[in-house]
């Protein structure tokens, strides 16, 4: 029983949500502030919201190039009579787009742009530090020209003592 009201709950929460922001189609541009929609049969103009215009003419070709006829739009109240405006299907947000272009000022919270950066600091760089070869076995008994001896036989007596000096 629990289950079954949590499910009714959340088609109702999602039917609500659903009801305010509704899929449409664009049917022109008109100007850089305003397109005309097709709302259930009916062509609508709605004011695009939550941005004050500060390049008319750019902004007016943006929408153009943007917002193509027929694309599908999703429109939400920004609760002013104006909207919020998403393109379909890739969720370009077209108020936060005008703002990023530097063709409107956001008027709105979370229209704005976040330019904040996410970085993990990982540690410090030391250019000058050298790692041991990890092919090597033993890295300390390789020095020069990184041969190792030439034989494996003993080495002989005149060599073997410091100095190279034979024994007598």
């Amino acid at each position: 029983m629990h289950k079954l009201l949590s499910t009714y709950f959340i088609l109702f929460l999602f039917a609500s949500v659903s009801a305010e922001a509704a899929m449409v189609r664009v049917v022109s541009v008109d100007d850089a502030r305003t397109i005309t929609i097709e709302r259930n049969g009916a062509r609508e103009s709605i004011h695009i919201g939550g941005v004050a215009i500060s390049d008319e003419l750019r902004a007016h070709e943006l929408l153009r190039w943007t917002l193509q006829p027929s694309s599908w739009v999703l429109v939400e109240p920004a609760g002013d009579g104006t909207f919020l405006v998403y393109r379909s299907p890739d969720a370009l947000f077209i108020n936060r787009e005008l703002v990023l272009r530097g063709y409107a000022r956001a008027t709105l919270a979370g229209i704005e742009p976040d330019h904040t950066l996410a970085v993990t600091y990982l540690g410090d760089l030391i250019p000058t530090a050298r790692r041991a070869d990890p092919r090597t076995k033993d890295p300390a008994r390789r020095t020069g020209s990184g041969t190792g001896p030439r034989s494996t036989r003993a080495r002989s007596a005149r060599t073997a003592r410091p100095g190279g000096h034979a024994p007598d």
